[in-house]
């Protein structure tokens, strides 16, 4: 291979010395102002699962969930029984009150037929 650009010289374009120190201002600003925006909002943390779960005949099924929460919030979770095929054989809202404490509660949904597990599908704040 010749030395090509000895014979044709190159022409490459030197990074402006001032677009690094750019671009880490930049992200610095974003950063500092997602964690100021995150840490002024109001929502309260709180967080659930599915501890346990019993079938207990072709047409019931019991959830048991624990509830974590940073405020005392009411919630109302919402819980699906699935059959073996994934279908959704029933479905409860579940009312959890207010509570400065975790706590764990049980719901009974009623099903269409057998089910195979309980799902969490959401908690939200009343």
């Amino acid at each position: 291979m010749t030395d090509l650009d000895a014979r044709y010289g190159r022409h490459r374009r030197p990074t402006p010395k001032w677009l690094w120190p750019l671009v880490a201002t930049i992200g610095i600003t974003i950063g500092v102002a997602w964690a100021a925006w995150a840490s002024w909002t109001d929502v309260p943390v709180h967080q659930a699962r599915v501890h346990s779960y019993e079938v207990v005949d072709e047409r019931t099924t019991k959830v048991d969930l624990e509830i974590f929460r940073d405020e005392p919030v009411a919630l109302s979770c919402r819980v699906f029984a699935q059959s073996q095929d994934k279908v959704v054989v029933g479905e409860k809202t579940i009312e959890v009150p207010a509570s400065d404490r975790d706590v764990r509660v049980v719901g009974e949904i009623r099903t269409e037929r057998r089910a195979v597990t309980a799902v969490l599908d959401s908690c939200e704040p009343v």
